[in-house]
């Protein structure tokens, strides 16, 4: 079943990380006893290197990594960034031969979990978190992740440019489309859009497609009916991506954007090239770095049907342990301080713009979200892949590439989503 999150909701570039292998220890939650199964950060005052994957760069994380090294003076966490393009293909190997980081972002679902990848967590977490964020990466009733600060992928804009231009924030596909065609007329591109970038792509439909049918009543059990078989993307979604084609007729999205890196499509955002930018609150800093007196405001994504319109988003990131980590206590111990106010703070500090799953905490919404409220309260941010099971990052992947292959001409809408329900029948039937 779909689930929308009523509360407020929380890359990209080319850097792999070959991570070093760490030997397989102890699989139990609590600590055997033997430093060498589970280090322990207080065991002899000696510092434990504790490592942490994620995709984001260290510059989201930034605030929480100096909270570790305040509160926990034994622990030696090593950050590694990997891009997110390179991230499930480097983890997985090294979860596969018994190795990797000591606490993962990501990755966690059916498939890791029944392969022994993850430690149990509920012993320590059990129930300090809403179900609404723990539901995905919870199986067969045991806790193998902690989410953290939700996220949501909306429609930045510079409001300097709309004022100039005396344009307003729009509520429909239609009103978007005249916002653009003001700009083109004036010399501005409408929006800019990093399309080399698959999961870009993606996200770019699937928002059209909450607004235009899985968000509504019609469409409510697509993301279960598509998991099970008994619907297709092509039979669902086809008149959703034939209507996002019309970015492509109108000029807004060009071919020449599947050549574009996100962090060129932030400059052109940010130097005012570009008035519009689809991303979420992760950016933010980014932005202000680039530009500091940029005026910028968010709307949700809009579709043909209006109303609040919809933002792209859900639970954040889940960090879980390596079940094989040799420095199993000593991750716990950092899970521990990022299940504290405290700890969520830190990690929101550079993420803002989404709420928290931790009982208890609460986040104030920033300024530049203001124009997105409407949706939030409708509880219209959700993500649907989440819905799809052991199908959700092969789709994911296949349905980003496809979208390109529509923009690049090499696939028709029809095409493109005939061969994503291809590649899900072939997972299914594994």
């Amino acid at each position: 079943m779909r689930k929308t999150i009523a509360l407020l909701m929380s890359c990209t570039i080319v850097l792999a990380l070959v991570l070093t292998g760490c030997g397989a220890g102890d699989k139990k939650t609590e600590p055997s006893g033997s430093a060498a199964a589970s280090a322990s950060p207080s065991a002899g005052g000696e510092k434990v290197k504790v490592r942490l994957a994620y995709w984001n760069k260290e510059e989201n994380v930034k605030t929480l990594l100096d909270l570790i090294k305040e509160k926990l003076p034994n622990v030696d966490l090593e950050y590694q960034f990997i891009d997110a393009t390179q991230y499930d293909t480097i983890i997985k190997t090294q979860l596969a031969a018994g190795e990797g980081p000591d606490i993962i972002g990501g990755l966690i679902d059916e498939t890791t979990v029944k392969l022994g990848y993850f430690e149990d967590l509920t012993p320590r977490f059990g129930g300090k978190y809403y179900d609404s964020g723990t539901s995905y990466v919870t199986f067969d009733g045991k806790l193998y992740g902690l989410p953290q600060a939700s996220w949501f992928n909306g429609v930045f804009y510079n409001i300097d440019l709309f004022k100039q231009y005396g344009l307003q924030v729009p509520k429909t596909l239609d009103e978007y489309f005249e916002v653009a065609q003001k700009l083109k007329d004036n010399g501005v591109k409408p929006q800019a859009i990093g399309l080399k970038n698959a999961n870009v792509a993606m996200q770019s439909f699937i928002a059209l497609a909450l607004n235009d049918y899985i968000g509504t009543p019609e469409g409510k059990n697509f993301d279960d009916a598509f998991r099970t078989g008994e619907a297709t993307m092509k039979e669902a979604l086809l008149p959703a991506l034939n209507t996002w084609t019309e970015y492509l007729k109108r000029g807004i999205f060009t071919k020449d954007m599947l050549g574009l890196e996100e962090e060129q499509a932030i400059d052109e955002f940010t130097s005012g090239k570009a008035a519009m930018f689809q991303s979420g609150p992760w950016y933010m800093e980014t932005f202000k770095q680039k530009n500091p007196d940029m005026n910028i405001g968010m709307f949700p994504n809009p579709g043909t049907k209006g109303g609040p319109g919809w933002m792209v988003g859900g639970p954040g990131v889940a960090f879980g342990i390596n079940a094989n980590s040799p420095a199993k206590e000593a991750a716990f111990e950092v899970l521990g301080l990022l299940s504290t106010p405290e700890g969520q703070q830190a990690y929101w500090n550079d993420n803002k713009g989404g709420s928290s799953y931790l009982k208890g905490v609460v986040f104030e919404m920033p300024p530049e979200y203001n124009d997105a409220q409407e949706a939030f309260k409708a509880g219209n941010v959700y993500f649907p892949p989440n819905g799809w099971g052991t199908l959700r990052n092969p789709i994911i992947d296949e349905l980003g590439k496809l979208i390109q292959a529509v923009v690049g001409d090499q696939a028709t809408p029809e095409q493109a989503l005939e061969a994503v329900d291809k590649k899900a029948a072939s997972l299914r039937s594994k």
